[in-house]
């Protein structure tokens, strides 16, 4: 039997969704037992249940012969070819070794329950090699497994029916844990090749050996989630740092375009309050109080600085600019920032207004001096309507631009789901992990999994990616439950 018969077709359009695996006890082992029971149509490869006893091996010689072969049969996967794996040459070599053992001279055959169940975990793992959430470095792994779960089936006839088994347990966890092991040289990788040689080099009988081998897969589970935890918050940290001060710059330069900012003024704004709304942004978020009265204060103190033109103007501002001073030096003083330096800037800024009120041509003797504010804030009357003349600021438009996209962005796109990513028509895809939605920029950051930055991807064009089948999701399924679905379903099929 060759790893295509049956046919498993585990194509995109054809793939059993986790809410569909084949769950029903009774319904398993219905198909299992009519499979594995079921008169083989050639006597000489799988002797019929029929036949004499004499003329079968002992379960017992085929335990043993496994044991023997399962600590040198080392099959390979081989991306891209039809037969990875082979069971009648399995089977051959099988058979060759409980000759051995018995040393017997005239050929015997395996029982057909033997026989059957070997060919029904050979299926097991032919979908495991048709499963494309499993990458091609980790299906080397899980071929190792063959004979210790063939074994595992002959021995423990609760295998195909106990969803927990720990035999079971060990396929879905290496699978897991390599979700996005791309290679054979890194440190996971050689980890669980080091404990699937533990289990061909001591398993027998007792089953007890895939107990500690799962608890080994746990221990570096654990300890591999939180290295790659750290270096994939440090990661995300510096992302948003930066995309936090290239907005901060962009909202600077767009309130201070075409405006002549005095010198005395520059260190104010272009370092005290830029480092201002650079933490807002960063703690608190685009939609925040916090950010909007910083921008909201920003907008004022720009509009300010611009030359007094009539009487009108020279009223407004002598009437608001202690305000200014007070509310930006309020606001600053509540940062870590150096307080004298602080007091620097602000009282600057407040000479700055009383020099341009003083010599503007509309200032008289006669003008009664307005009442100093005492802790008001400046921003209680503050309407968008009186700053209209600005527009929409860059993030606005980001946000405007994005809106309609985010509404569209589909549900598997969510944070920490790992995806098969195109990178160009010259490289593979790399299997990453989506760390990053950066919804006012359309940005989708995805990791490695040790948590490293590999590529940033524009939402519009990942998403046309996806519909294009050039990049893909990768379920982080049980791969046994669905290669155990993938055959029953099959099977069914052909009855």
């Amino acid at each position: 039997m060759k790893d295509e018969k049956p046919a498993l077709d585990n194509s995109p359009g054809n793939k059993i969704p986790e809410e569909r695996y084949i769950s029903d006890p009774e319904y398993i082992s219905r198909v299992i037992n009519q499979f594995i029971l079921n008169e083989d149509s050639n006597p000489t490869k799988i002797s019929s249940s029929k036949t004499s006893n004499s003329q079968h091996y002992n379960r017992d010689h085929v335990i043993t012969a496994l044991t023997n072969l399962q600590r040198v049969f080392k099959p390979r996967y081989t991306p891209g070819q039809s037969v990875n794996i082979n069971t009648d040459e399995f089977k051959s070599a099988l058979m060759n070794s409980i000759a051995k053992l018995e040393k017997v001279s005239i050929p015997k055959s395996m029982n057909q329950i033997d026989s059957r169940t070997i060919d029904f975990v050979e299926m097991i793992f032919g979908a495991f090699l048709r499963d494309k959430n499993v990458s091609d470095a980790i299906k080397n792994l899980l071929l190792l497994l063959q004979i210790p779960i063939i074994k595992t089936a002959l021995i423990d006839n609760k295998f195909f029916k106990k969803e927990n088994h720990p035999a079971r347990h060990v396929l879905n966890n290496i699978a897991h844990l390599g979700i996005g092991i791309e290679d054979k040289e890194n440190t996971i990788y050689k980890t669980m090749q080091y404990i699937i040689e533990q289990i061909l080099h001591s398993f027998d009988t007792n089953i007890e050996v895939f107990n500690t081998a799962n608890l080994s897969l746990n221990r570096l589970s654990n300890i591999e989630q939180s290295k790659h935890k750290k270096t994939e918050k440090q990661t995300q940290h510096l992302i948003k740092m930066e995309y936090a001060r290239q907005l901060v710059l962009k909202e600077l330069q767009f309130y201070t375009l075409n405006i002549n900012i005095p010198a005395i003024i520059q260190p104010l704004i272009l370092c005290h309050w830029s480092s201002l709304m650079f933490n807002r942004f960063v703690n608190y978020g685009k939609d925040s109080i916090e950010w909007r009265e910083a921008v909201g204060i920003l907008r004022l103190l720009i509009k300010s600085l611009r030359p007094i033109k009539t009487k009108e103007d020279w009223i407004a501002l002598r009437s608001i600019y202690k305000g200014i001073v007070n509310s930006i030096r309020s606001c600053l003083n509540n940062t870590h920032q150096n307080k004298e330096k602080v007091f620097m800037v602000t009282s600057n800024l407040n000479n700055y207004y009383t020099k341009a009120l003083s010599e503007s041509e509309f200032a008289t003797d006669n003008d009664e001096k307005p009442p100093e504010p005492e802790n008001i804030n400046i921003l209680d009357n503050f309407k968008d309507r009186e700053f209209s003349d600005f527009g929409l600021s860059p993030i606005e438009q980001q946000a405007e631009h994005y809106k309609a996209l985010i509404e569209q962005m589909p549900e598997i796109l969510q944070i920490n789901t790992w995806f098969e990513v195109f990178t160009d028509y010259n490289h593979p895809v790399r299997r990453l992990k989506l760390s990053i939605v950066m919804e006012e920029q359309g940005k989708l950051i995805f990791v490695d999994y040790m948590g490293n930055k590999v590529i940033e991807k524009d939402l519009k064009t990942f998403m046309t990616e996806l519909r294009n089948d050039q990049s893909r999701l990768i379920n982080d399924h049980s791969i046994f439950e669905y290669a155990l679905s993938m055959v029953i379903i099959s099977i069914a099929a052909t009855n």
